[in-house]
């Protein structure tokens, strides 16, 4: 991308894209969308010269309208969103008629999906096959990352909190499944060189992984060192679980939508029995290093509460 592009980001005040923003130059023209009044304000406070847009993105009215003169998109969808797949489908269908547009400037669609998107039995996943599908087939050049588990999901500011010597963190799924995991900060340098390079990611598919299989029953291990306390992994129950996802997610669980929470459900029993695991060998070549390890991770969020 050169400083005259104009990148289009939705879910702007996200965790993904609050990852994503400091690794592209600042002078580079922002179109930022969001979905409420709150997220609106903090983006114009912390990025005062981007364009901030609020809407329903389940409208293709305006998923037409903040692809107008948009030369990339990058697209994050609301995750456990009854329309999720809705979305992603209506901004492949706004991007291919931008991409073949006379003279149009729509040049680049990166996509943060999720790893292994083939998996049906997980609707989080489910849904997002459709979309890279449509975006395989739609002509627009694209680019497709699928992450893995988030090391943000690990509590480690609260655990170390705690008191006293011994904490037990409540697992959603058995503690003793292995995970591949990566560090958001991760994903943002990528998604940051996959924009900048452009066509030399063109038509390709990503995956990832920063580590391979890790337990949680080892995370918190590891926590644990850091800290400066013995960290238990104990599992609850499934409704617990859930209960407990929906609160870190979305406040709650009272008004969350009854396709959310099945897909939070079918998520965790899916977990429970067979975790999330990729190899890291991708994320290595893209980033040029070793990815971010859990133990670095965990070792840099607790230095924040010593």
């Amino acid at each position: 991308m050169s400083q005259s592009d104009l990148l289009v980001i939705t879910s702007a005040s996200g965790k993904q894209a609050t990852q994503l923003l400091p690794f592209l130059p600042t002078s580079l023209p922002l179109r930022l969308v969001c979905h409420s009044e709150v997220s609106a304000h903090r983006l114009r406070s912390l990025h005062p010269n981007a364009e901030v847009l609020i809407g329903d993105l389940s409208s293709p009215s305006f998923c037409a309208s903040i692809l107008k003169d948009a030369t990339a998109l990058y697209h994050i969808g609301p995750s456990f969103h009854p329309f999720e797949t809705t979305i992603g489908l209506g901004l492949v269908q706004a991007a291919s008629k931008e991409h073949s547009t006379p003279n149009g400037l729509f040049r680049h669609f990166v996509y943060s999906s999720v790893l292994h998107s083939s998996i049906r039995k997980m609707l989080n996943h489910d849904c997002k096959r459709y979309v890279e599908e449509a975006l395989l087939e739609s002509g627009v050049p694209y680019t497709i990352l699928q992450p893995t588990h988030f090391m943000e999901m690990v509590p480690v500011a609260k655990l170390a909190q705690e008191k006293g010597n011994k904490v037990v963190f409540p697992a959603k799924w058995d503690p003793s499944i292995g995970f591949s995991f990566v560090a958001l900060k991760d994903l943002g340098e990528v998604g940051a060189k996959v924009l900048r390079e452009g066509q030399k990611h063109y038509s390709a598919s990503y995956e990832i992984c920063g580590t391979g299989p890790v337990s949680y029953s080892e995370v918190m291990k590891i926590v644990g060192q850091k800290i400066g306390k013995e960290v238990v992994a104990e599992q609850v129950g499934l409704q617990e679980a859930v209960d407990g996802l929906m609160k870190i997610l979305f406040g709650g669980s009272e008004e969350v939508h009854s396709y959310t929470r099945d897909s939070a459900e079918r998520m965790l029993l899916y977990y429970n029995r067979r975790g999330l695991v990729g190899n890291p060998n991708v994320l290595e070549w893209l980033l040029g290093r070793k990815p971010t390890s859990v133990s670095e991770w965990v070792e840099a969020q607790a230095g924040k509460y010593k």
